[in-house]
């Protein structure tokens, strides 16, 4: 099923790119600002919010998406967000908003996802289920990327990505929003904040919903005898309460509490199905006390609850019920303790102790009700030499016990300048996965889950030159990760085994941005990926073998209008095993296409307080699948594809003050 890609439509958006990136080149009056190792300014203790970015200044590779990229972009869905603008990063959302997704950061899917440092990936099978999140009141997004588990804990062996949600401020301000888009897309959403008598505060919510688009063939549906050909939708709502309150202890201190509900309905739709729908609630709570006793010593204590749960309904062609609100889902809670402590100058230590009390249930793929407890403790080096003032050199280690099972896992990095406007970053270590509630405590008749499993582990390496050339930036990556003890299905799959042998992931990440001049800005990035486990020479399945990104921006002077063109080719990705379903084909490639997407933005009145925004994502309108399934009839056996978002657009209305 790969399909021809449309070269004259992809060379015309590349000529477009190359047509308004070159038109102000000539005239380019500043050169871009450019981050050196010694340009560190803490300001402000406050350990957990500056963890991302010291650590790059220690070696570690890490993106950031701010929050007003967002908005006057104006995206609607975070994951098809990430997916167009993150150097390394590939998501394909199955149905194109608000649904289950294929992620992959540097080709692995062992992604930890973090909404304000608060675990989201689930506990019943591994990954993070962000249909529910909405994009709405985002300050920023930090994309780690590399072994992360030294800070993270488990699930953090590609990196992490941290959701952070908007500050409470001094002042009254807020946000009032909508849009509406092709499927009938619709979109509320505001935020309001404030500080009284030392009281501050922050109040927000969201709501938008779509029908969606038919995402499979009509020759699918025939054949599997549905004339209903149902659209794939969702509605998806958040509310939310912040609250802060700031003492005069020491150097400054902050108490804080944080309070949301996501909820929706989401439709997933099969070909030989009347409807399937999940009908999710979650909960994400913390309260945080976060101090800074000295100028040298600061320590947070914060602790956590998320609960994920699900109502899973599913009719057949006849009306009958396979499962009519059947429960899954998963509770997490814990408490996370941080100190950091600088001495003899820029010496610093980082310390903490990590406690997590999960618990998951599923009345489809029945798990038993079982509590697992995990406890860790972790410290990071950071020392400082005279003889090298301006390198950055950290290592640590992390103590993880569960169960029956212990793990050690460790870290070091740098970073250093080396010539000119030049450095070099390095980081290597270890990192784990925990078996999840469905590799120990599965219960169901074919298959049994397995309590005595070990961690996963993986090796590390993540190797990087980046510089700066008068209006050029660049740089220059290669990583590498071995993964042991991969948990998987043994030979007959009725129980789960660590699996012998390994599987590795290398690859180079380049990256190129010009800043033309204070309006313009152009960046590339290319991402190659080789995914194999021992023994086999075929790329791991649902990996892209690599992916492009070209991205183009225009801000005018005074940031009263822009307008942003993004566009990514993702190469060969492909599935295997369906010799036995027409056209009967053991591997399928689905890859190798090309998406653009136009954004444009136009603000007015006092401050630029009132914004509109128009998104036209798929402005080609390519035919692609972001996925390739499976159907078995009683004398018919096909393959037939997901298909991808058709040609889109949302305009948008903001006001904020």
């Amino acid at each position: 099923m790969q399909r021809e890609v449309k070269w004259w439509n992809v060379l015309k958006v590349i000529m477009l790119a190359a047509l308004l990136g070159a038109a102000d080149m000539a005239h380019a009056m500043e050169e871009a600002p450019f981050y050196t190792v010694d340009d560190i300014t803490v300001t402000g203790r406050k350990i957990e919010e500056r963890l991302s970015g010291e650590l790059e200044i220690y070696g570690h590779q890490v993106e950031v998406v701010e929050g007003e990229t967002l908005e006057k972009s104006g995206f609607v869905d975070l994951q098809q967000a990430l997916g167009a603008l993150v150097p390394g990063l590939f998501i394909s959302v199955s149905s194109g908003r608000g649904d289950y997704a294929n992620m992959k950061l540097h080709g692995s899917g062992d992604i930890l996802w973090l909404l304000d440092g608060v675990r989201l990936n689930n506990r019943l099978y591994g990954g993070a289920y962000l249909d529910s999140i909405s994009i709405k009141s985002i300050d920023r997004i930090e994309i780690l990327k590399g072994g992360e588990g030294l800070f993270y804990g488990t699930n953090a062996q590609a990196g992490v990505i941290n959701i952070i949600t908007r500050k409470v401020t001094d002042k009254i301000s807020g946000q009032v929003g909508l849009a509406y888009g092709s499927h009938q897309y619709r979109d509320l959403y505001g935020d309001l904040s404030s500080t009284v008598k030392g009281n501050g505060f922050m109040l927000f919510g969201s709501y938008d919903g779509w029908d969606g688009y038919t995402a499979y063939d009509d020759w699918a549906y025939g054949r599997a005898g549905n004339p209903d050909k149902p659209e794939r939708g969702y509605d998806r709502g958040m509310i939310g309460g912040k609250y802060e309150r700031r003492f005069d202890l020491g150097e400054g201190a902050v108490f804080k509490v944080h309070v949301q509900r996501n909820m929706g309905s989401f439709d997933f739709p099969r070909i030989n199905e009347l409807m399937a729908s999940n009908d999710r609630t979650e909960d994400i709570q913390f309260i945080k006390w976060d101090h800074d006793i000295t100028e040298s010593f600061s320590y947070y204590i914060k602790a956590f609850n998320h609960r994920w749960w699900t109502d899973y309904t599913r009719r057949k062609l006849d009306g009958s019920y396979l499962y009519n609100d059947s429960v899954w889902g998963y509770e997490d809670r814990g408490v996370n303790l941080m100190g950091s402590y600088r001495f003899m100058g820029k010496n610093e230590i980082l310390f903490g102790y990590d406690y997590q009390n999960y618990w998951a249930k599923d009345d489809v793929w029945r798990i038993a009700k079982k509590k697992e407890d995990v406890n860790a403790f972790f410290f990071q080096y950071r020392p400082w030499f005279a003889f090298m003032p301006k390198a950055r050199f950290a290592v640590g280690g992390r103590y993880n016990k569960t169960g029956g099972n212990e793990k050690a896992t460790w870290n070091a990095s740098m970073r250093s300048p080396l010539v000119a406007n030049i450095s070099a970053r390095a980081m290597v270590g270890t990192s784990f996965a925990l078996p999840t509630a469905e590799h120990l405590y599965l219960d169901e008749d074919s298959m049994q889950g397995n309590p005595d499993l070990k961690p996963e582990e993986s090796l590390n390496v993540d190797i990087g030159l980046e510089g700066r050339f008068s209006i050029f930036r660049w740089g220059l990556g290669y990583y590498w990760r071995e993964t042991a003890d991969e948990i998987s299905g043994n030979a007959d799959w009725t129980t789960y085994i660590n699996a012998e042998g390994k599987t590795k992931y290398q690859g180079f990440e380049v990256q190129l941005g010009v800043q033309a001049t204070n309006e313009i800005s152009f960046f590339t990035s290319l991402t190659t990926t080789d995914a194999k486990t021992d023994g086999s020479s075929n790329q791991l399945a649902r990996t892209p073998e690599y992916i492009v990104k070209a991205n183009l921006n225009y801000t005018e002077a005074n940031g009263r209008w822009g307008a942003s063109l993004e566009s990514r080719y993702v190469g060969k990705t492909v599935v295997r095993g369906y010799s036995a379903y027409e056209p009967y084909q053991d591997e399928i490639n689905y890859g190798d296409y090309f998406l653009a997407d136009l954004s444009a933005f136009y603000a007015f009145g006092t401050d630029n307080r009132h914004r509109f925004t128009l998104r036209m994502e798929n402005i080609l309108d390519q035919d692609y699948a972001t996925s390739i399934n499976r159907f078995r009839g009683d004398d018919d056996k096909f393959t037939y594809e997901r298909k991808g978002l058709p040609l889109s657009v949302v305009v948008g209305y903001s006001f904020s003050f």
